[in-house]
């Protein structure tokens, strides 16, 4: 009973925008399914992972994902039964033809951008991560390569989510266009973002693009694309070792344990929980802006749940970029069950908001580069807003890349 509760709970929390709009054009949600599958089902259904930690901790953290889940989708609903209306964004004011013109001149100006700025970034790094001597370091930019890094952090990082951000909208160009410099220039972003070995910004783009074709292209496709997004996140699950990043432990090369060790989220959960009732450390909320400050700042989200966990070690001696932690679990260690009801509300009220604007703009238009558009707002800004209890400096980039989309702005026609 307890692995289904965790498994509905973190389903809900994960992939509950198919409850208040269960059709083949939520693209969005469709990407949540291979993850709830490896990240929540696997470890909860399958390997049982709470049987690991004490029964207190896992009680605690059942009643606390099972309330804020229940919550969540309360506030969901409510949300998503708001009315629409019209806004001043360029897609709700342009003609089709106008916008999508618009979309393509801006996406050639940012592509290139990135691409010549991350090649740049690599070259005074002096190292790409998956050809340095410890991959896995050099990923997180730690040990010896925190220097080379920090060097051009700014210029990388932004190079680096203009590119992930923009990935969907060029390979969509490039499929109803056929055009050459977006195909060569999406697949170039890819390899650029492949060598740092992170997996989701290289490839979920192109995910996000192959789903909102086939989601819209008939019910058959869209089943096709449920088992290819499944598919998709089993291979993940074991990319690391297959590249040899990373080898099996002990020698066991269970599959579903493998799978449990590639998104060991409720693992990590539970873990949290046991450390933070053993040693308390309240956030009081301030771990909302703590990831808009730069550097290892105590309340920035990632470097305070890794504290955590490990609070004896130093964070810059940590390969990790931090947990992933529900919303219903940050409101917890804010202000404690108060924190885990509000918390659940208010993302549940931004989401079914959100959720109810992005459909009504995907049904309204017949263009295929719009909806690409329309989808990567919703996944990049309203998704900001929606996790406000895990804001990052990092998110600035992509929304800012966003912005040029959503409002207009005059640009020479060089390209």
């Amino acid at each position: 009973m307890d692995s289904f509760l965790i498994f509905i709970s973190l389903t809900i929390l994960g992939a509950g925008y198919y409850f208040v709009w269960p059709s083949r054009y939520n693209v969005m949600t469709h990407l949540t399914v291979g993850g709830v599958f490896i990240s929540s089902f696997v470890p909860a259904m399958v390997l049982s992972v709470q049987e690991n930690f004490p029964l207190s901790v896992a009680d605690l953290y059942i009643k606390i994902i099972l309330t804020g889940s229940v919550v969540y989708l309360l506030g969901l609903y409510v949300g998503f039964k708001r009315k629409v209306k019209k806004t001043r964004f360029s897609f709700d004011v342009m003609t089709s033809y106008d916008y999508e013109n618009r979309v393509i001149k801006i996406t050639k100006i940012l592509l290139v951008t990135g691409l010549v700025s991350l090649t740049l970034s690599y070259m005074a790094m002096g190292f790409v991560p998956i050809f340095a001597a410890d991959p896995v370091s050099a990923k997180f930019f730690r040990g010896p390569y925190q220097q080379p890094y920090l060097r051009v952090a700014s210029l990388y990082r932004t190079s680096f989510y203009i590119l992930s951000t923009i990935i969907p909208i060029t390979s969509i160009i490039w499929y109803k266009k056929r055009s050459k410099f977006f195909l060569y220039g999406t697949l170039a972003a890819i390899c650029l973002m492949f060598l740092s070995l992170s997996r989701s910004p290289a490839f979920s783009g192109l995910v996000l693009a192959l789903a909102l074709v086939m989601s819209f292209k008939s019910k058959f496709h869209f089943r096709l694309l449920l088992c290819l997004i499944i598919g998709i996140f089993l291979f993940s699950s074991v990319f690391y070792y297959i590249i040899g990043v990373k080898t099996f432990e002990g020698g066991s090369t269970d599959y579903w344990q493998v799978i449990g060790e590639s998104a060991p989220d409720i693992s990590d959960q539970l873990q949290f929980m046991e450390m933070f009732i053993q040693n308390p450390n309240w956030t009081y909320g301030r771990t909302i802006y703590g990831g808009l400050i730069p550097g290892h700042y105590r309340w920035n989200p990632s470097v305070y749940s890794l504290s955590v966990i490990a609070p004896e070690i130093s964070i810059d001696e940590i390969v990790s970029g931090g947990l992933r932690l529900p919303a219903p679990i940050w409101g917890y260690v804010s202000f404690e069950w108060f924190g885990v009801i509000i918390f659940s509300l208010l993302s549940g009220l931004l989401s079914g908001i959100s959720l109810r604007y992005t459909k009504s703009w995907l049904m309204n238009t017949d263009s295929l580069i719009i909806r690409a558009v329309i989808v990567v707002i919703f996944m990049t800004v309203f998704l900001t807003f929606i996790n406000f209890y895990t804001l990052s400096i990092f998110s600035i980039p992509p929304m800012a890349v966003m912005i040029l989309y959503m409002y207009r702005f005059k640009f020479n026609n060089t390209l």
